[in-house]
């Protein structure tokens, strides 16, 4: 009767009681002990996968983890503080988003989550839609699992797509707390495993007072994470993760006198560290001198042309080209299966039409040898028939491609190099290369069609980076000609 539930229901139970750090042997060890019989050494080594990928845990040196609930035991008397904007204000809404971190539940969606009045009534949720780029940046720095993926794109206007996200009625509370543009809430811990939060007012004068004890805890954080430069578990984790193990480490002297927290005033306030979008769509910090461009950005900068011989894409890779083996597979793929494109164009929009494309005549002829090749298979695989599915996404994807390559040309040609153009837009642009290069490569395999969880992703994504590409071909064409 006592081993009913599975060995997997018994860890995931041991792992969300856990609220101390424990070794893989200090668990085997409790999970057997609860288990009453010996755990053979291949359940082990699922459970060790387990554990490694579980999302409230956080894997360290050693095999040793620290579950969240030790986190939130350290760090629970802390106040998140979350500025107001205007925008937020003018709606009566709050919209936690990625702010929310460090006391975001696994296991919770958003719309799960409780929040009260200083008085401990619940404040009323609302479920509303709002334009993308009015909401977009309260989740910038969320993974996947938190992002929202309901959104509905306007065929006619892209800019005017609109994603819908639970927010909490803050109307009467931001009158009765005199909020002004400028001014934030504090967000208490009153519940972690239900999800349950107080919001109590917190003023921009008394965010001036407290601006230095903030300020000291954020540079102890900052350097608690010089030693994670070389920790693969570290350097290997999302944000959300990270940040839960530097909170966990500091000294709680200093936690004990700095009762407040802000994750985007955290992350901004970093200077050796940088926030990136990762290939898997998660976010993470890394190191600014290892920070990986976009293919986009790499291609801009022009060095001396090296005679690459040995493939297609070391080629590419030699010319500064921007996109890669793969990525021209699957634009070939999308080219000569329509009726819509003309080779001659494509190709010139791809190599610029350059004189002086290659370093020599021998790296000219390699270059044309893998590309018959590579026709000749291409033409072989579209005998077959593909999903149509498969090949519109394909297709979508392939323009987004071309209008980033459009964007290049065109700076190119006024003259005005990646490296000057503003932050946010470059940003924008290198986020929208990466999803470019990540999503082509799965449909350069023309036989081994990507997997449902896959579609599902890349259909929601282009819900939203559609509508981005559209804003950015509207600042380089429109405000950028002044180049």
């Amino acid at each position: 009767m006592k081993n009913k539930i599975s060995l997997n229901q018994l860890a995931e139970t041991l792992i969300h009681k856990s609220v101390s750090p424990f070794s893989t042997e200090e668990f085997a060890k409790s999970l057997e002990g609860q288990w009453q019989k010996e755990v053979s050494s291949a359940a082990m080594k699922r459970l060790k996968k387990v554990l490694v990928n579980h999302p409230s845990l956080i894997g360290i040196h050693n095999n040793n983890f620290i579950p969240f609930n030790a986190v939130v035991k350290k760090i629970g008397h802390v106040s998140l503080s979350l500025q107001l904007g205007a925008w937020e204000l003018k709606q009566g809404v709050l919209i936690p988003g990625h702010r929310l971190i460090p006391f975001m539940q696994a296991s919770l969606k958003e719309s799960e989550l409780t929040f009260q009045d200083p008085d401990g009534n619940e404040i009323a949720k609302l479920k509303k839609s709002y334009f993308i780029q009015d909401i977009a940046p309260f989740y910038q720095y969320c993974g996947g699992r938190h992002f929202p993926d309901e959104i509905k794109v306007n065929e006619w206007i892209p800019g005017k797509s609109c994603m819908t996200v639970t927010a909490w009625d803050m109307q009467s509370l931001y009158k009765s707390f005199s909020s002004r543009p400028g001014d934030s809430v504090l967000i208490d811990l009153v519940d972690y495993k239900k999800g349950v939060y107080k919001v109590r007012p917190y003023s921009s004068q008394q965010y001036r007072l407290d601006r230095l004890r903030m300020r000291a805890l954020y540079i102890a954080l900052a350097t608690k994470m010089e030693p994670f430069y070389q920790d693969k578990e570290f350097c290997s984790a999302g944000l959300e993760k990270q940040l839960l193990r530097v909170l966990f480490s500091v000294d709680s002297n200093v936690l004990r006198d700095v009762e407040l927290f802000s994750v985007t005033d955290f992350l901004e306030s970093l200077n050796e560290w940088s926030v990136v979008r990762c290939e898997d769509g998660g976010v993470q910090m890394v190191p600014v001198w290892e920070e990986e461009p976009g293919p986009l950005v790499r291609s801009h900068v022009k060095g001396a042309i090296k005679g690459e011989l040995g493939s297609l894409n070391k080629i590419f890779q030699s010319l500064q080209f921007a996109f890669d083996a793969l990525e021209f597979k699957s634009i070939l793929y999308t080219v000569m299966a329509s009726d819509k494109y003309k080779l001659e164009a494509v190709f010139f929009l791809l190599f610029g039409g350059q004189g002086d494309l290659f370093k020599d005549k021998k790296q000219h002829e390699v270059f044309y040898s893998y590309l018959r090749e590579l026709l000749f298979k291409i033409c072989e695989d579209l005998k077959n028939k593909e999903s149509r599915l498969i090949s519109n996404l394909r297709e979508q994807c392939v323009n987004l491609k071309f209008s980033l390559v459009g964007v290049l040309r065109f700076l190119q040609d006024q003259g005005v190099g990646l490296e000057d153009l503003p932050a946010d837009l470059l940003n924008q642009i290198v986020e929208l290369d990466h999803f470019c290069a990540d999503a082509l490569h799965q449909f350069a395999e023309r036989d081994r069609p990507p997997d449902l969880k896959f579609i599902r992703e890349i259909r929601v994504a282009l819900k939203v980076v559609l509508p981005q590409l559209s804003i950015v071909e509207e600042e380089v064409y429109s405000r950028l000609a002044i180049y």
